[in-house]
């Protein structure tokens, strides 16, 4: 048979890319405000003029293509954004307080921290940022600050303020003189009959014309702040608002003495767990509390049938099936026919598709898990996760040549352009990917070089996290020995530039890395939900001695439904074991 050149299947599955972003869809659902529903919501697809308002119900319906983004607004509620993903249906959205808009001062029982804390943290914090009156924490701040990473910047741009301007709607930048722009910023803080420009601090030196000498990639992190009480110290040359620029040469926080690792964040806040939270226990559906009163597989099987002419049509029926009838009864036969039914059912849902294949890397069906990857792979090519999950699967598999032919096709359609590259998502793959190198010394594709990262060297436990669904908010909680905790928020309301970039680039993981796995380390999580008031999955992939000719990994799953309660997901006991509840 004559193989098809792969830049032929490349070009085909980019074109079908195209043609499913052109696609329009229904996008319904409610909001409210956690209480009741909320009537007259604004929601628009922005760089449209496509927009509803919900009804009394707080109900509403709106056409969207995937690639597009939803903002929902509604007076004294902050304006959240969502993008609309290739599964994207049901969006039933909670709207919170604006409290940065109100004028008055809001005390909280919050340490203050030092500034010498801020500046350990300014490297993973990028909440902070350096002036040359200090750090500011934009999240204990009495006004708005507006923090915009370094790297979401434009490198496409004449300078950084082009590139600013996708970043802060309403600024304008005058070019009459192109040797010295000017920027106005935002009407609603500079009267338009006494326009004033804005000032400049560059690493603690301030500017009253725009520094764009500097390159845009050297660009830590910029914050733009126009409050007048928040400018005083400045004086008049601030009078129409500041933007602080900080440059990765010049600002950049200490590693932990004598060693080449980044301090553990819980080491610096005044954090400490107490007491023991519940084991991590999915709610029990009547369905599952049916199977679990029969005591013989025979009668269980009875009973999902029964059971499935009435949840037959949801897809965790037969997911909490499978590993109902594998963990009561031992009987792998029924997980499979359980299996082929729910792939059957949902073949087009990449998220449920997602979700049985956690399943069956955690029993070790590398096999199977392998085949469900490369039908994701083809529902979405879009998504680097996609590469990722497949890649790995084909190690896990045993086809390791395979594996490293896929990672390295990923990296080249990075360096090609048909691929963002995220600073995160890049450090995860990167990781595995070097990782399967060393470990079968495998030749480099003469397409790629690796490139040697920070964390090459990393040989602690590492954890990574991986969630079936993009809309999935949670927050991962990780315990020290010492009994200090770090907590990791993803949801919209913490953490939504990040939520917004899984979405834009097509990666759903994270990792966290123990330097040093000595003691008994707890992670936790809390359930925030989805968008579709559905269960999500939690994949948790736990490397032993990462990066040595010991290592070794486990994979676990978890489905997250219990919201809005802490539970305790996992122990590592020194580096060597890992205990479930």
């Amino acid at each position: 048979m004559k193989r098809i050149p792969t830049v032929v299947i490349l070009l085909f599955l980019f074109s079908q890319i195209v043609v499913a972003q052109e696609v329009f869809k229904t996008i319904s659902g409610t909001v409210g405000d956690g209480r009741a529903p909320l009537e007259n919501v604004n929601i628009f697809v922005k760089n449209t003029e496509r927009g509803v308002k919900t009804d009394a119900s707080g109900k509403y319906a709106i056409e969207a293509k995937e690639g597009e983004t939803l903002a929902y607004s509604y007076v004294g509620k902050k304006t959240i954004e969502i993008t609309i993903e290739d599964v994207t249906t049901f969006l039933n959205v909670t709207l919170y307080d604006d409290v940065e808009e109100l004028d008055e001062v809001v005390v909280e029982k919050r340490r203050k921290k030092s500034q010498r804390e801020l500046f350990l943290e300014y490297n993973t914090n990028k909440n902070l940022i350096k002036t040359n009156f200090g750090i500011l924490d934009k999240e204990r701040l009495g006004y708005s600050i507006k923090i915009i990473d370094g790297d979401d910047l434009s490198l496409a741009g004449i300078d950084f303020l082009n590139a600013l301007q996708s970043w802060l709607p309403g600024i304008t930048i005058s070019r009459s003189d192109p040797t010295r722009p000017i920027a106005f910023l935002p009407r609603r803080f500079n009267s338009i009959l006494n326009r004033i420009p804005a000032a400049y601090e560059l690493d603690g030196v301030v500017y009253s014309e725009a520094p764009t000498f500097i390159d845009i990639a050297s660009i830590e992190r910029i914050a733009i702040i126009q409050s007048a009480s928040a400018l005083a110290k400045y004086g008049s040359i601030a009078a129409g608002g500041l933007i602080i620029i900080n440059t990765k040469l010049n600002n950049s926080s200490p590693l932990e003495p004598g060693t080449d690792r980044p301090f553990d964040q819980a080491k610096l806040r005044n954090n400490f767990y107490s007491g023991d939270l519940a084991p991590y226990e999915p709610p029990l559906p009547a369905y599952l509390s049916a199977l679990e009163a029969t005591d013989a597989v025979v009668n269980a099987k009875k009973v999902y049938i029964e059971q499935k002419t009435i949840y037959g049509h949801f897809p965790h029926f037969y997911l909490d099936a499978m590993s109902f009838f594998l963990d009561r009864f031992n009987d792998r036969t029924m997980f499979e026919s359980v299996s082929k039914e729910v792939e059957e059912k949902f073949s087009l849902d990449p998220t449920i598709l997602k979700a049985l294949a956690y399943k069956h890397e955690t029993i070790g069906n590398f096999d199977r898990a392998n085949e469900l990857y490369k039908k994701i792979f083809i529902l979405r090519p879009h998504y680097p996760q996609s590469y990722m999950n497949l890649a790995n699967s084909y190690h896990d598999a045993g086809d390791t040549e395979k594996a490293a032919m896929l990672f390295a096709r990923y990296f080249y359609l990075v360096d090609e352009g048909f691929f963002e590259a995220d600073e995160t998502f890049s450090e995860i793959i990167q990781k595995d990917f070097n990782g399967l190198l060393k470990a079968n010394g495998l030749p480099i594709s003469k397409h790629r070089k690796v490139i040697k990262t920070q964390g090459d060297d990393f040989n602690g436990t590492r954890l990574v996290f991986e969630w079936n669904d993009g809309e999935a908010e949670f927050e991962l909680q990780f315990v020290n020995p010492n009994r200090q905790y770090y907590t990791w928020k993803h949801s919209l309301v913490d953490n939504p530039e990040r939520i917004a970039a899984e979405k834009i680039r097509g990666f759903t993981c994270e990792e966290h890395l123990i330097y040093d796995p000595s003691g008994i380390w707890q992670v936790n999580v809390k359930y925030l939900g989805n968008k579709s008031l559905t269960p999500s999955y939690l994949k948790v992939t736990t490397y032993f001695n990462f990066g040595t000719n010991a290592q070794r990994k486990v994979i676990n799953e978890f489905k997250l439904a219990t919201k809005n309660s802490y539970q305790k997901l996992f122990t590592v006991n020194n580096g060597t074991a890992l205990t479930i509840n």
